[in-house]
């Protein structure tokens, strides 16, 4: 991850923000303004001092993570002086581990008493240092569940006392989604690693896929009293052919591992391991869907768990980190700011835009038109300085059936101070899309990173998505290729939902203090999430209305803001 510091070097900028916030905008034009004739003076009148953005930037690193299932608990009960460990569960905040409902009681009916974290070998002190140990205060089993019966089987253990993360001990998030994960999944647990034998001192992992319901229900036991109305909704069955979970892995995660967009990888529970049929090879396991229970998971804990939530809030340093082709853009200098429709949202991300002029912002028709009706104001991200929009010019080409022609430019009612980090982005006019390092890159944000008592999860930071520029960018969708549009492919698995598209907002080279910054095109609504293949709207192609518009003050398609 990047770390930015700036350094200024201006004393223009020094005497601007010794005297209060640095304007961005002015009421006066600059000398030149009305004789320029063409755009492509972009780079000489806005660039010409690289060393004014003297920007250094480190690569951090974290520490190695010690244990590969932080969240992972062994749930013990007394065993003549002794502790027995005989279920699982997930650390799901620093007080409550998810585990199943059939763990809270052993055969003779005793309930467990104490909770093993961060050990990976229950029969050595190897974790010694790492591990916590830590009371049972309260057992919470869902309300609905019966010991004869092998639905609801989910419950939460509180902790006398709050678990300490460190590189061994982190919580996990829970998968939200109606659906079990296409990809594998990885089940965990101290459970015997054959029919017939000992638990396993060591931490097990085995990989498995869901397996289909009908095929599930003829692998389990018929006429099964306990079972009577065959698998419900809220559970689901995963095998492989030779591994599966066994006893003594009940109450364990049934996981997956996904991406923040900062290249943190979150661990997502899935399921909760339930029964089976026999631990042989080949047999099937069938899991609790967690995403089921999540509003009493919320009430239970008090907590929520939506994935931003979840994964923004977690005071967990230790997480594995991966490089991954999404990273914050550099703070200077930038070109991208917010449309909004009134005084009171504030909200930057709520369609956005790219400065490419002292007084014009570049944007989507769907944004200035169609989303809300048009917009009133622009916001600069950094200082939430607003700026009134005079007027909205929409492409007169543009219809939802023609989406290449999704564009639209915005003029303020201000001149831009060309003295501070906000400065136009150049527009690409050559046919190759091309950049220094072959990519180009997609506006997207997700909600800031904050202790969980501050976090607000419409509280946001922009992020950019690089992709490979093949083909000229062109697009693997053949209807979009067809109107040749911008598109680059994303293929890394994200957290759901974290990662949203910055509708309107630039396509662009990943330009910091060294080179000039160029907009290649416009995000399209096209694009369904961060993932898969990222649609833009070609900018190459409109070069002469947009210069027409800005340059010769063009009233054709022109719609005024009231």
């Amino acid at each position: 991850m990047k770390i930015w510091l700036f350094v200024w070097f201006a004393t223009t900028i020094f005497k601007s923000f010794a005297e209060g916030q640095f304007q961005y905008f002015t009421d006066d034009p600059p000398d030149d303004y009305f004789k320029r004739k063409s755009l492509e003076d972009c780079p000489i009148r806005f660039y010409w001092d690289v060393d004014k953005f003297n920007v250094h930037y480190a690569y951090g690193g974290v520490r190695a993570v010690r244990g590969e299932f932080q969240h992972m608990a062994a749930i013990g009960w007394n065993n003549s002086g002794s502790i027995k460990y005989m279920c699982g569960g997930s650390l799901i905040t620093s007080k409550f581990i998810l585990t199943a409902a059939h763990c809270i009681a052993d055969g003779e009916g005793k309930p467990p008493v104490t909770v093993r974290l961060g050990d990976t070998h229950l029969g050595s002190t190897e974790d010694e240092q790492f591990s916590q140990q830590i009371q049972i205060k309260a057992i919470k089993r869902h309300p609905l569940y019966k010991f004869s019966r092998k639905y609801y089987d989910i419950a939460l253990i509180e902790l006398e006392e709050e678990a300490k993360f460190n590189e061994a001990i982190c919580p996990a998030c829970l998968w939200l989604e109606e659906s079990a994960p296409a990809e594998q999944m990885n089940a965990v647990g101290f459970g015997v690693t054959g029919y017939g034998e000992e638990l396993s001192p060591t931490l097990q992992k085995v990989n498995l896929s869901e397996l289909d319901k009908k095929e599930c229900m003829k692998r389990l036991p018929k006429n099964s009293r306990n079972l009577p109305d065959g698998l419900v909704d809220s559970q689901f069955c995963a095998a492989s052919d030779h591994q599966d979970t066994c006893e003594g892995d009940s109450g364990g995660p049934l996981q997956i591992e996904r991406l923040d967009v900062s290249g943190v990888m979150i661990p997502l529970i899935a399921g909760v391991v339930s029964f089976g049929t026999p631990c042989t090879e080949g047999s099937t396991g069938v899991y609790t869907r967690v995403a089921s229970y999540r509003d009493w998971i919320e009430q239970e804990t008090g907590q929520s768990f939506s994935y931003s939530t979840c994964a923004k809030t977690s005071e967990c340093y230790t997480r594995k980190r991966v490089e991954i082709n999404i990273d914050s853009p550099p703070s200077a200098p930038f070109h991208r700011v917010g449309l909004l429709w009134n005084h009171t949202d504030l909200n930057e991300f709520q369609c956005g835009g790219t400065l490419i002029d002292y007084k014009f912002v570049l944007t989507s028709a769907y944004c200035a038109r169609f989303k809300q009706g048009f917009p009133k104001l622009i916001v600069v991200e950094d200082s939430k300085q607003i700026v009134p929009i005079e007027s909205v010019h929409i492409h007169p080409m543009y219809t939802p059936e023609n989406p290449e022609n999704d564009l639209a430019l915005l003029k303020l009612t201000k001149y831009l101070n060309p003295r501070g980090n906000l400065l136009p982005a150049c527009l690409w006019r050559d046919e190759e899309v091309k950049d220094k390092y072959g990519q180009m890159h997609y506006s997207t944000f997700s909600s800031s990173t904050a202790p969980l008592k501050y976090f607000h999860g419409d509280v946001y930071d922009r992020y950019i998505i690089g992709t490979k520029i093949e083909e000229n960018g062109k697009c693997l969708n053949t209807s979009f290729r067809n109107k040749n549009l911008l598109c680059g492919q994303n293929n890394i698995k994200l957290i759901p939902t974290v990662c949203k598209i910055d509708y309107g907002g630039p396509v662009s080279n990943n330009a910091n203090f060294q080179w000039t910054p160029y907009v290649y095109g416009v995000v399209s609504t096209l694009s369904e999430g961060c993932e898969n293949e990222l649609v833009g709207v070609r900018i190459k192609p409109h070069l002469q209305w947009i210069e027409d518009t800005i340059l010769t003050h063009n009233d054709d398609q022109l719609i005024f803001v009231t």
